[in-house]
Order: C-alpha cells, then sequence, then structure tokens
C-alpha cells in the first residue's frame, strides 16, 4: 500500500472522537512525523496533520467543558499534537 493510500485512510477518521483511535493515530502519525523531518514533504505533512485535527478539536476543544466525559478530556491531549 502507498503512502498516499495510508494518508487516504487516515483522513477518513478525522470525524472521529473515540480517544482510542486518536492516540492510535497520534502514535502512529507521530512516528511518521519523526521520519519525514527532515525531507522536504514535512511541511506538507503538517498541514495534512493540522486539516485532519481541526474537525475533532472543533468537537473536543481545548477547555474542558461541564459534565464533559473522561475520554473527551483524553482526546483533546492527542489532539494538541
Amino acid at each position: 500500500m502507498s503512502g498516499a493510500a495510508v494518508l487516504k485512510v487516515v483522513e477518513a477518521f478525522s470525524s472521529e472522537s473515540n480517544y482510542t483511535v486518536w492516540s492510535d493515530l497520534s502514535s502512529n502519525l507521530s512516528s511518521l512525523s519523526l521520519l519525514l523531518q527532515y525531507t522536504s514533504f514535512h511541511d506538507n505533512f503538517k498541514s495534512f496533520l493540522r486539516q485532519l485535527y481541526s474537525p475533532v478539536m472543533a468537537t473536543v476543544g481545548w477547555d474542558a467543558k461541564d459534565g464533559e466525559g473522561r475520554n473527551i478530556g483524553a482526546t483533546d491531549d492527542y489532539c494538541l499534537y
């Protein structure tokens, strides 16, 4: 599977709010970012990440909300990539 195909699959999770999904995605994307950090593609990858994380950050936000479940707060941690 090509790298582009993998990123297309990752994009499918952009509206996900589940902590476990973002934990796994963040771990793998962090590793990929380390591999790409000294390449000409890294800036494009960072843009992809900002676009990927934007929908979930709009949902979970920066600050805890009253009555918010523990997993939403934990999701914040992973989305503040």
